[in-house]
């Protein structure tokens, strides 16, 4: 291809901003949508479907995983079917009427699953390409790192709010209101981009009228095997293992069909996702994990010196994650560009490790923060300080995700890759959802006493702690390696 073709084809500048600009409120929008009915569904199936701890952790972990394996359909419908930008518009008119149902769900709880399958498959329409409508935009200035985490800064914007306002409608005007708030936000963003559709496309239509019965029938397909697998969430343990068992199989496929110069850089992406994969299972815990321990082991009011500064509910705890996250991630490109200034460009490599540093002192926090002394409530900057580290651990090493594959694949492999890196990640959240089950929650119950809860609580995170420390081990001494193939990469 020519230069002057390219020119010919690429949306001028001020379309590139205003597309770019589209994406991002979208995605921040349908971040708090997914997110807001996220941040209650924990506390929903305790106190409304009435499921006991270990059976409502497992559920959620279910959930995470499949709304994370969806996003294979949604490479599919975006990448040969309609498009990335119809896919995502699709996904999010589905995702209005599933979070509508869930609203009425509270009256007649038969529509729960359903459609609760529908928002965890919706979650791979809009995921895997609002991240290919964004990253889209790299060069001109514009880097691979810095669209990474100005995405990540939109889903947690999106984040942040929904749990801080989602969960507060709930405990205050009942569940079907906080569901329908979240179908509120989604509906704001859906009605934005689709004015804008042109820009968010970058002039580009993608698939036709006659693609959209095959896309309707592939959803429905996928929504009915949701709602199964759902209905038996001890059954994703099945299906963690025939997804597991596929991805070898892709990765396999990569390295047949790449060429031997494009080889080395599909070896660094293969472990850097593991690496992913790695803090995807401490990443679940921020979402279960530290909301049950807040429900049982946490005073929420946040004070100094005796003055209580504010005071969350256990759902919105986690607005702390998002929160911090969403704050430091514009400090993180600033970041990025001064140092690659200064001294090159880091290699991804190298961040990870530092990523997985900041994993192994959030749990020894928490970890510290329930070991001995008083049996009575914890202060909650305990868990301010584990969130924060944690944040940085994500900006870090989940934010990088998404660049890990802009950087290393050849261009024909980046749609069916970014949908293997949010499945391999959904699997490992549901398996921390498993381990955490196994080293403690299943022991838990409503009326589990203080004390005891707060012993089950320091086994959990010291066991967390030993083993991201033996994580961050193992990719420290993987650098080399990494390295030597970083050169042959080019």
């Amino acid at each position: 291809m020519t230069a002057n073709t390219h020119d010919r084809g690429a949306p001028a500048a001020p379309a590139r901003r205003s597309g770019l600009g589209v994406a991002l409120f979208l995605e921040a929008t349908e971040r708090f949508s997914f997110y807001g009915m996220l941040s209650i569904l924990l506390v929903y199936l305790l106190d409304v479907r009435g499921l006991a701890a270990p059976r409502a952790n497992l559920f959620v972990g279910s959930f995470n995983a499949l709304a994370l394996v969806s996003t294979l359909l949604g490479s599919r419908l975006g990448g040969v079917v309609l498009g990335p930008a119809r896919t995502v518009l699709y996904g999010c008119a589905i995702q209005f009427m599933a979070l509508v149902l869930l609203g009425l769900s509270v009256m007649w709880p038969v529509l729960f699953l359903p459609a609760a399958a529908a928002v965890a498959v919706t979650n791979g329409l809009t995921r895997t390409n609002m991240a290919v409508l964004i990253l889209r935009h790299a060069g001109g200035g514009r880097s691979a790192d810095g669209l990474a985490t100005l995405y990540t800064f939109a889903v947690n914007l999106g984040a942040m709010f929904s749990f801080l306002l989602v969960p507060w409608i709930g405990r205050r005007h009942g569940y079907a209101l906080a569901f329908g708030a979240c179908a509120a936000g989604l509906f704001m963003g859906a009605a934005a981009a689709l004015l804008n559709r042109r820009a968010l496309a970058g002039g580009a239509s993608g698939g036709t009228a006659r693609a959209v019965p095959r896309a309707v029938a592939e959803t429905g397909l996928a929504i009915v095997s949701y709602w199964v697998v759902l209905n038996f969430p001890a059954g994703g343990h099945w299906i963690f293992w025939l997804v597991t068992s596929a991805i070898p199989v892709f990765w396999a496929w990569a390295w047949r069909n790449a060429t031997p110069a494009e080889r080395p850089g599909i070896a660094i992406c293969l472990i850097l996702v593991a690496e992913a994969m790695f803090y995807g299972m401490f990443d679940e815990q921020t979402t279960s994990t530290f909301v049950l321990y807040a429900l049982h082991d946490l005073n929420r009011q946040f004070s100094v010196a005796g003055v209580t500064l504010f005071e969350l509910d256990a759902p919105q705890i986690v607005a702390i994650n998002a929160g911090l996250t969403m704050l430091l991630g514009p400090v993180f490109v600033v970041l990025y560009r001064l140092v690659d200034a200064r001294f090159g460009t880091v290699a991804l490599s190298v961040k990870y490790a530092c990523g997985s540093v900041f994993i192994v002192i959030g749990f020894l926090v928490l970890c510290l923060d329930t070991a001995g002394g008083a049996p009575g409530l914890r202060a909650p900057w305990g868990m301010f300080r584990a969130y924060a580290a944690l944040s940085v651990a994500g900006l870090i090493m989940n934010g990088l995700g998404l660049s890990v594959v802009t950087t290393y694949l050849p261009a024909r492999m980046r749609t069916m890759s970014v949908a293997v890196y949010y499945i391999s990640t959904g699997l490992a959240m549901y398996g921390g959802s498993v381990l955490a089950n196994a080293m403690g929650i299943g022991r838990l119950h409503a009326a589990t006493p203080i004390p005891e809860s707060l012993s089950t609580f320091h086994a959990l995170f010291r066991g967390f702690t030993l083993l991201a420390a033996c994580g961050a081990g193992g990719i420290v001494l993987l650098l080399p390696v990494l390295r030597r193939l970083e050169r042959r990469a080019g």
